[in-house]
Parts: structure tokens; sequence; C-alpha cells
């Protein structure tokens, strides 16, 4: 379950269509650049992470069988194709690769930000002095 943080945190990512409590929704975009990225063999999870959509987040898991569905939905395998000849996809940002950069920085600050305060949340109080 993500905190009410976490879900605003989530909706303003590019990558992200949808967030609730329980599931996420993503662009189309996101979920093929994921795609042609792991057929280049980098890892989910650091496509993920560069999303601002972090494994300390998400979990391991949700990008796993995100990763596992993906990889078997003709429709996206398809787009895949076609991107893979050319036509391309929607991008999910500006051209200029400081304006991505500048997007996957601020995702991992807010993504540290949310860790923070949720170990913050674990560490025992101080006791109180009279």
């Amino acid at each position: 379950m993500f905190l009410d943080e976490e879900i605003d945190y989530l909706n303003s990512l590019s990558a992200v269509r949808h967030a609730t409590r329980t599931r996420i929704t993503y662009e189309d975009a996101f979920k093929i650049e994921c795609l042609r990225r792991d057929r280049n063999g980098e890892s989910p999870t650091r496509v993920f992470r560069e999303a601002g959509l972090g494994s300390e987040l998400l979990g391991s898991k949700r990008i796993e069988r995100c990763m596992s569905r993906w990889r078997s939905d003709p429709n996206l395998q398809t787009a895949l194709e076609r991107y893979d000849d050319g036509a391309g996809v929607p991008s999910t940002g500006g051209t200029d690769p400081r304006d991505a950069l500048i997007r996957r920085q601020a995702a991992r600050i807010a993504a540290l930000e949310i860790e923070v305060r949720r170990l913050r949340a674990l560490m025992p109080q101080p006791a109180k002095r009279p």
C-alpha cells in the first residue's frame, strides 16, 4: 500500500499514467522504453530507477511482474517492433538530454525524501526529558 505522499509523487512522474494506494498504471511509452532497454541487456530495475521508480519505493517484485507482463503483451511487442523498425514511439519528455537528466535527478531526490521519511518513522523515538 502506498502512502498519500507516495501516490502524489507517483502521479507526478511522466512514466506513470495513474497511481492509487494499490495500483500503478504506466504510460505505454514507458513500457516500450523498458522493453527496448531490456532487449538491449539493461537492468529493468535501473530503467525504473531512472524514471523515479526505484525498488525502494515499488519493491523488486513489482518491477519483475511488470516486466514479465509487458514481455508477454502482444500489443506492446508490436509497438516495440515498430520502434525497432524506426517508426518510433511517443516521447516521455523533451529531446534535450539536460532536461532528461534534471527530470531523473528530481525524481531521485523525491524518492530519497520519501525513503528518509519512511526510515525516520521506523526509528525509535528518544525518551522525553522532564
